[in-house]
């Protein structure tokens, strides 16, 4: 089943990255996690899926109401790619879809110092067609390999608990995988409050790590070039 998105691209801002440390799970231990049947992810039609991370959350809804929420999917993939990663949505009972993959549009480069590119805020909408408990999962999965990195942020959700995660945490929701809550630090503006999900296939590093590795590699590039002008001092002076 395809499900109705409405486009409405946001402003952003360009600022540094927030920490994860989970780590990413298979696609199958996500169907797991979701209650989907085997194949389910590989079945969307991006190809081989291998692993990512996702969250959910059971609601009761009632006939013709819309569940809406904003999603800002962010890749380091070519776009598009071969190894097309893409960022998902399983409602139970009425089905699941893409919400983006590398072949989407990305007016955006990467507001952060972890993803190159993102497709921007989007708004995600969708009327139940019946009352009932629904079972909304949102996840993000590499496809075709475990190097490269994509990732899916989450926020303004209208329905169930904890749409907005001003908690500063997941309550309300389970997770698997390497999901997190992220506020503006890590790059980019939530849409509604001071946080948001994040959702990505590895684990994103905090600023001091990104730092300290900046730090390592330009000590390590001056202490070759100091051994270069020893050597070379030695060999004029014999």
């Amino acid at each position: 089943m395809s499900f109705k998105v409405a486009i409405a691209t946001l402003s952003l801002i360009g600022l540094a990255a927030t920490s994860a440390t989970a780590q990413a799970v298979s696609d199958t231990d996500i169907e797991s996690f979701l209650g989907l049947t085997s194949g389910t992810i590989d079945g969307l039609g991006n190809g081989d899926a291998t692993e990512g991370s996702a969250i959910k959350q059971t609601f009761s809804g009632t006939t013709g109401q819309t569940l809406t929420f904003d999603w800002n999917f962010l890749t380091n993939e070519s776009t598009p790619s071969s190894f097309n990663d893409f960022a998902f949505i399983s409602l139970f009972p009425d089905g699941n879809s893409t919400l983006a993959d590398t072949n989407s549009r990305f007016p955006l480069l990467g507001n952060n110092v972890s993803f190159n590119s993102e497709t921007g805020f989007n708004a995600f909408s969708f009327i139940l067609p019946a009352d009932g408990d629904y079972t909304l999962g949102l996840g993000v999965v590499d496809v075709g390999d475990t190097v490269v990195d994509s990732a899916l942020l989450v926020d303004n959700l209208n329905l169930g608990t904890n749409g907005s995660f001003e908690t500063g945490e997941f309550s309300g929701w389970e997770t698997v995988g390497n999901a997190t809550i992220a506020d503006s630090s890590f790059g980019i503006d939530p849409t509604d409050g001071n946080s948001q999900a994040l959702l990505a296939t590895a684990a994103v590093p905090e600023p001091t790590t990104i730092l300290g590795s900046a730090l390592l590699l330009g000590a390590g590039a001056f202490l070759k070039r100091r051994a270069r002008r020893s050597q070379k001092a030695a060999t004029q002076e014999a």
